[in-house]
């Protein structure tokens, strides 16, 4: 057995959800679904297979006979396992195949975000950052918008061979986002230690039969951007007031346009300002390509509701209606098709764009000035070809929108930019041996 230990302090609220919804303690599944999903990623950008965990028809599972007569026919026991379960589950477990370590939390000091409502200017529905209370007590508003405070992680693994894997992919995990809810600005965390690597080997597999991406959506690093965005000091109380004059801890004070006031985030290490973000990013989108009704909801997430209604992957609009003589299929408005089954469309999809909240980088370092930043990463998969908008189209847009002084003008309503353009640092279609080659690290 060998052992590490970080220790880590959240720079914006993590959330790792319960049963119940609410995140009341940091828990080990959430860390331990966040490494895994990393870890499919960059499996996946350097060419190899990693399967999709959420899909029952997809994960791996090991049958013990067939790996056992694998064995006995002389192939090594990484042969056998390569037979029949990725990479990531060697690692991480999936049935009949054990995690192959153990992930251990101490709370050292404990605290909470508070729950927020907030109202952007132009956005059709609120954002809920947090779990909400419909009882509206103070407390809970107070507790409910994820976790503060110090944690000790130690990770005891089995195969000494896998310590500096694990620690690379937490490194990677916990600069980017760790934890659920990274698409609301959650999970950006300082770590105290200084993580000492050596080179790591990161095991490849043979791609399995080929998978269409939108049936199975699924990341790959090589496909990623990243970027991180200093913030002009001088705009931080502007943020401030911006956001306290936008903030609510209940419905009826939404309504009612009774604010939470700026003093509430004043305390805090970070200012909550992803939905402002994402909502921006969400109208380049609409702007941009006006015949098209699906690209945003594509990247950006949805949910279908009586709003947006499921993706016809045939004809690619959101155009799906339930069919009036089977309740069970679907009908296509748009291409007149029916008898449109379950694995034809798509119902729901995670964003592939996420955005941080702005935060103090230099929050828990002694006798430092305050760095303000924020970070906008994601995935850009290839578009499919009916949309017709291409990858290129879109990496482009982002590329000049993300350092033009009036797009954040107008994502905060602000006369002035409160972006430092000239010192964003922007990365695109990663190589992933970069991340091998430099500890998990691609720029400081």
């Amino acid at each position: 057995m060998e052992e590490f230990s970080v220790t880590i302090k959240p720079l914006t609220p993590i959330w790792t959800g319960d049963a119940n919804g609410k995140s009341s303690t940091l828990r080990e599944t959430g860390i331990i679904g966040s490494l895994r999903w990393w870890y499919e990623a960059l499996i996946r950008g350097l060419g190899g297979y990693a399967c999709d965990p959420t899909d029952e028809s997809l994960r791996c599972k090991l049958e013990h006979d067939k790996f056992n007569m694998a064995l006995k026919s002389g192939k090594t026991m990484s042969e056998a396992l390569n037979d029949q379960i990725c990479q990531a589950c060697q690692l991480f477990g999936c049935t009949g195949w054990s995690r192959k370590f153990k992930l251990e939390i101490e709370t050292l000091e404990k605290s909470s975000a508070p729950f927020v409502i907030e109202e952007i200017p132009n956005a059709r529905f609120p954002y809920f950052l947090g779990y909400y209370d419909t009882s509206e007590k103070a407390k809970e508003y107070v507790n409910n918008g994820g976790l503060m405070g110090k944690y000790k992680l130690r990770f005891i693994i089995e195969d000494a061979n896998k310590v500096d894997l694990l620690k690379n992919l937490f490194t990677l995990a916990s600069s980017w986002g760790i934890g659920a809810g990274v698409q609301k600005g959650f999970g950006v965390v300082d770590v105290e230690e200084k993580l000492e690597l050596s080179n790591t080997t990161f095991p490849q597999q043979a791609e399995s039969e080929y998978i269409d991406p939108y049936t199975v959506p699924l990341p790959r690093l090589d496909q990623f951007f990243f970027y991180k965005i200093p913030i002009n000091p001088n705009f931080i109380n502007q943020i401030l007031k911006l956001i306290g004059s936008s903030s609510y801890k209940s419905i009826k004070d939404l309504k009612d346009k009774e604010p939470l006031g700026e003093e509430v985030f004043s305390s805090y290490p970070y200012l909550p300002t992803s939905p402002w973000v994402r909502n921006k990013i969400r109208s380049l989108f609409r702007d941009k390509f006006k015949n098209n009704q699906v690209l945003r909801h594509l990247l950006m997430g949805f949910i279908s509701n009586k709003n947006i209604k499921p993706i016809h992957k045939d004809c690619w609009e959101h155009s799906i209606e339930k069919d009036k003589k089977d309740g069970e299929k679907y009908y296509c408005e748009v291409c007149k098709k029916g008898n449109i089954t379950k694995d034809q469309i798509i119902e729901k999809t995670g964003s592939k764009i996420f955005v941080s909240h702005i935060y103090n980088k230099n929050a828990y370092k002694n006798n430092q000035e305050p760095k303000w930043e924020m970070r906008i990463w994601g995935w850009l998969p290839e578009i499919p070809k009916k949309i017709n908008v291409s990858r290129k189209e879109i990496k482009q847009l982002l590329q000049v929108k993300f350092k033009d002084e009036d797009f954040w003008k107008q994502t905060f309503g602000f006369i002035e930019n409160p972006v430092l353009i000239e010192s964003i640092q922007e990365k695109w279609d990663l190589d992933p041996t970069l991340l091998i080659n430099n500890r998990g690290v691609f720029y400081e």
